[in-house]
């Protein structure tokens, strides 16, 4: 019987933290202890919440009030009360839960009893390190249900800014091509005066009877030499459109020098004299959505001809250069217009700040290029003032 009681109490240890799920550990525990102490029923409950959660039982369906047991039941004991005649009930109450365990009448309870006091301490510590495991499973899946929430929302910032950056790039777009027709209208001004002068002397010549061949050869040559000038400066314009959205590689020296041919006719207008200052003699080549860089340009070179506004200097200048040094490409454009406010110097990449009217910018300009440059090109695009004027370098790696 010594024996037997020894086995009993050893399986029913054993049975104990095998799992730290606390349905598998609970389910190997009560099985076990109803198995080895013959018991009728088994059940186990949780506290939570004030109240009681069922969570396994074994044998035979029996009832009974769990409020009054919990009621009548004395904390930190093993209490046993009388379900009938036949029938003993025994309350194993623990630290956060409880088991009921119906027993014969011929079962020896204090001998149950012995063996569920000796186990009640282990028992706690399982049951807790159950619980503890569950709360942090919980809670791991509340912080990853919260990052992959968080994550949605940050994917749905970013698309929201790649789709204001889109907007905003187009919105520039427009309005460059705005001050592309006014500088096609600048290059075309002369050309087609030209064209109209010679075609009405070599139609008056004729007329008078005066018209001879060298003339007619050399108006002619004339009027072949502008409409020339005409196409080349049209196939600029519908390039920079055209291959405004394809990547390719270009020359740098060949995009800069086409960004102030396009620009040029609009600084004389204003009488301000463009200078190549310093070009690369060796090409340099770039890989980038062609456009891009050519847009940067344009912008900087509208900006530098508007600060030129209301200046009465007579003796007004653009200088640009192109250089190479080393893993690094810089383009440079500089004016003597006076500068850039110092107080404002630190601001002027910094979306919807303008130190224009509101009527004639939007402060978006300059926000755009330094985006073009810094996260298209992988560059850096800063501003500085020399004692005459500004100076905008471009600078981009040297793949």
């Amino acid at each position: 019987m010594t024996l037997n009681k020894l086995s009993i109490s050893y399986k029913c240890q054993s049975s104990i933290g095998n799992s730290l799920k606390l349905d598998e550990m609970i389910k190997e525990v009560l099985t076990t202890f109803f198995e080895e102490t013959c018991a009728m029923s088994g059940a186990f409950y949780l506290f939570e919440n004030n109240s009681s959660k069922y969570i396994y039982s074994v044998g035979k369906k029996v009832d009974y009030n769990i409020d009054l047991l919990l009621k009548e039941s004395t904390k930190d004991e093993i209490n046993i009360f009388k379900y009938n005649e036949k029938l003993s009930l025994v309350f194993y109450r623990l630290e956060k839960a409880f088991l009921i365990f119906i027993y014969d009448e011929d079962i020896d309870i204090n001998f149950i009893k012995s063996i569920f006091e000796s186990l009640r301490k282990r028992l706690d510590i399982s049951i807790n390190s159950c619980l503890n495991v569950k709360d942090l499973e919980e809670k791991n899946s509340e912080l990853n249900n919260l990052t992959l929430n968080l994550q949605n929302e940050v994917n749905k910032a970013v698309e929201l800014n790649k789709r204001k950056d889109k907007q905003m790039f187009e919105q520039m777009k427009m309005a460059q091509m705005g001050e592309l027709i006014g500088n096609i209208a600048h290059q075309w001004r002369q050309p087609l005066s030209v064209i109209s002068t010679v075609a009405s002397g070599l139609k008056l010549k004729k007329e008078m009877n005066i018209l001879e061949d060298n003339d007619f050869s050399n108006y002619l040559n004339k009027i072949v030499d502008n409409t020339y000038f005409l196409s080349t400066t049209i196939d600029e314009f519908r390039d920079y459109i055209k291959e405004s959205h394809i990547e390719k590689e270009i020359i740098i020296q060949e995009r800069v020098r086409m960004a102030i041919k396009i620009i040029e006719s609009a600084f004389l207008m204003e009488n301000i004299q463009v200078v190549e200052d310093c070009m690369e003699k060796s090409p340099i080549s770039f890989k980038l959505i062609s456009g891009e860089l050519l847009q940067v340009l344009l912008l900087i070179l509208n900006n530098t001809k508007d600060a030129f506004i209301g200046n009465d200097s007579k003796n007004k200048w653009l200088k640009y250069s192109v250089k190479k040094e080393e893993q690094k490409i810089f383009i440079v454009l500089e004016d003597n217009a006076g500068g850039i406010p110092i107080n404002v110097l630190d601001k002027i990449f910094n979306p919807y700040f303008t130190t224009k009217h509101q009527n004639q910018g939007t402060g978006m300009g300059l926000y755009n290029c330094y985006n073009i440059v810094v996260k298209h090109l992988k560059g850096k695009l800063y501003a500085t003032n020399t004692s005459v004027g500004a100076k905008f370098t471009i600078e981009l790696p040297n793949h």
